[in-house]
């Protein structure tokens, strides 16, 4: 991997209107707007992120934005010096080679005797990107403004004085592998199809489009699957390329294209950019650190850009299974909840309950399709992985969020738990979580005998845990050692949520739980870049000293910190740095967002709060990084108070809920989402007493 020196982002707010500066790009910021904290290029350069600057809107499948070269996961890579196109879908934050990339667009000037170009130089320093909007100067001439609705497109390129100006419009772009497709031109459109083939190499996804101009084509060329669009420009003369996108046929992707025909390019940026503003008003956070709350805000951004909206104004989407479905409901899709039950999922659950449900009952409608594990040939758009979503079901039956009875899809999560892998030790933690999941699931619908079944399936973990992860040596170093998907077996010791008690009784109590959490962090055998330990600074809150977590979590939160391993081998030397910066180093190298997981983490830890335990309503408790918090919710708000707070105090001294004294490091979701008073006062040394009563 490239190694960068890092870059240093100043951010700079004026009163009424400033201009955030970060290595000669510029973004818009008012401060009277929440979403103006957004700052689009954190975790864009190098693998650490993998993020990107399209134009969107929350949720929205149409993601228009900049591919460069070379090419990041999401398209975009913040060092590159040169784009090769404008593409329309991407998957933010994800590993593999990222999924996407459809649709490529690049509008070209040339001279008498000059060739089309693939790819142009840009100005750094015109870069532009904030919530739904994107900007940059091609070294051609060409401005180029990207902005989006849901299903819609808005590419608004401002041309110099030309004869032989256009666009190459690239039908068989894609960050996998192109597959196939299928394109018509007739009244003033270009339509067709598109299939290419999903992240990983895993599966294909199939959609339709329709592709129309403000300013009607002199002439259109084919070759080899691109489209090369020529007219004459006049100087600073604009023109809007709108291309729009559907999950059910051509005449859809067509009547999408044809409702957005009355929308101006400043309309559509504007409607993104209100868009953005409520969704993230959900929560507000106070603190006097400019910075603090940019990093809050854009993780929040990142931890929204997915699952996809996909289906039509009238409700009509396809399914994995390729067969054409009706909602009255948003329908999601491009899911990847190996990675987002742990973190994102619930805190979609607290800050957005309404879309939540909404959510649920898309993958109840996947597991009707015949859900499988990651992804089938047959799939309406991007899309990545589901396990774990038995585990979700349940959380959100607990949260009283499911929008169904859990007898709907029983017999299905049934069927899913007759082909859970137990092939390598980490396949028998997680599928034993799932069967956990599924044996409370059975006994809440009465269903005793399958509950018991489950539930002694689910603890025969305490076999392989005994023989694998009691006694660690060199060899539970290793990455990939004993057939581990991705960590060490030093990482994945700890994935048993359900069953904390039991591996403490196994490794000799709770005070040696502890001492080998203390080995584990001081030897720094922690991976904060990757899953399948990310729970694990919080699991001192189930120990009689909470207050290590709270040291633990100020530690990786804000100071410079050694760490060791990207997401598949363990380095030679630790990357030293602190790990979430505001800046396009935004994380460690090959850390990747993955889906919004690890934005969602940051945003849980700032808040004080964690769900270590999925499936349960428990989060733990820490130390808020700001001096208020509020969360709309359904009635009052949740206000979560910190008193007290410098750089030095970093433990709790008291908490109190709604007036009345609380003494444990747990705290239930149900009791807080209902809205009340959380409030934290601070120390500057650890108070050895709080917490203990869990």
């Amino acid at each position: 991997m490239r190694r960068y020196t890092p870059i240093i982002i100043a951010f700079v707010f004026l009163i009424v209107f400033s201009c955030q500066k970060q290595a000669g790009i510029t973004v818009a910021v008012s401060n009277q707007s929440i979403e103006d904290f957004v700052n689009p290029f954190i975790c864009t350069a190098d693998d650490h992120g993998q993020t990107d600057v399209s134009a969107s809107i929350p949720f929205g499948m149409v993601k228009p934005g900049p591919d460069t070269r070379p090419v990041g996961h999401s398209g975009y890579e913040y060092m590159a010096k040169e784009i090769i196109g404008f593409s329309n879908t991407r998957f933010s934050g994800v590993g593999c080679r990222g999924v996407g990339g459809n649709l490529r667009v690049l509008p070209f000037v040339i001279s008498e005797g000059d060739s089309i170009p693939n790819r142009i130089r840009f100005s750094k320093e015109s870069e532009q990107a904030q919530a739904g909007y994107y900007k940059v100067m091609l070294n051609n001439g060409v401005e180029t403004q990207l902005t989006a609705t849901q299903q819609v497109s808005f590419h608004q390129y401002t041309f110099p004085k030309s004869e032989k100006a256009g666009f190459t419009i690239d039908l068989a772009s894609s960050f996998v592998e192109h597959v196939t497709e299928e394109h018509q031109i007739g009244n003033g459109i270009i339509s067709g199809k598109v299939t290419s083939v999903n992240i990983c190499k895993k599966g294909k996804y199939t959609f339709y489009y329709a592709i129309a101009f403000s300013q009607e084509p002199e002439e259109i060329k084919e070759k080899e699957s691109k489209l090369i669009v020529s007219f004459s420009t006049k100087e600073n003369q604009n023109v809007l390329l709108r291309c729009a996108l559907s999950v059910v046929d051509v005449s859809s992707a067509i009547q999408n294209l044809k409702a957005s025909k009355n929308l101006s390019f400043s309309q559509v940026k504007s409607q993104a950019s209100k868009a953005w503003n409520n969704l993230l008003s959900a929560v507000d956070v106070e603190t006097e650190n400019d910075s603090l709350k940019t990093l809050f805000y854009t993780h929040l951004y990142h931890a929204t850009q997915s699952p996809f909206i996909i289906n039509d104004e009238g409700g009509e989407f396809r399914g994995s299974d390729g067969k054409q479905y009706q909602s009255e409901t948003p329908y999601y899709h491009g899911w990847s909840v190996w990675d987002t039950f742990r973190t994102k999922l619930p805190l979609l659950s607290l800050l957005y309950p309404v879309k939540y449900r909404d959510m649920l009952l898309s993958l109840k409608a996947l597991y009707k399709q015949g859900k499988v594990d990651w992804v089938t040939d047959t799939e309406p758009f991007l899309s990545i992985r589901t396990e774990h979503t038995i585990a979700v079901v349940l959380d959100a039956y607990k949260k009283g969020l499911l929008p169904f009875p859990l007898s709907d899809i029983y017999k299905e999560m049934k069927v899913e738990a007759e082909h859970l892998p137990f092939k390598s030790p980490d396949n028998v933690l997680e599928s034993s979580y799932d069967l956990w999941a599924l044996s409370e699931i059975s006994k809440a619908l009465g269903e005793n005998v399958d509950a018991e079944f489950y539930r002694a399936r689910a603890f025969e973990y305490k076999t392989t845990w005994e023989n694998k992860f009691m006694n660690m040596d060199e060899n539970s170093d290793i990455m990939h050692g004993d057939g581990l998907y991705e960590g060490t077996l030093w990482q994945y010791r700890w994935f048993v949520p359900f069953d904390i008690q039991g591996i403490q009784t196994m490794m000799g109590g709770k005070d040696e739980f502890e001492n080998q959490l203390e080995y584990f962090f001081d030897n720094e055998l922690f991976n904060i870049g990757n899953q399948p330990d990310i729970q694990v600074p919080y699991l001192y809150n189930y120990t009689n000293s909470p207050w290590k977590t709270q040291q633990l979590v100020d530690k990786l939160l804000n100071k410079v910190t050694n760490n060791w391993y990207g997401t598949h081998e363990k380095f030679e030397a630790p990357i030293v740095k602190k790990i979430f910066t505001a800046t396009p180093n935004g994380y460690i190298k090959e850390m990747d967002d993955d889906a919004g997981t690890m934005s969602s983490w940051y945003v849980w830890s700032t808040m004080g709060l964690y769900p270590v335990f999925p499936g349960s309503t428990q989060l733990a408790l820490t130390v808020p990084q700001f001096d208020k918090i509020t969360i709309k919710t359904k009635d009052k708000p949740l206000e979560i108070i910190t008193n007290g707070r410098t750089p030095n105090t970093i433990y709790i001294q008291k908490v109190t809920w709604n007036g009345e004294e609380i003494n444990s490091s747990i705290i239930d979701f149900n009791l807080i989402s209902k809205g009340g008073v959380l409030q934290f006062e601070l120390t500057d040394m650890p108070n050895t007493l709080w917490g203990k009563q869990n």
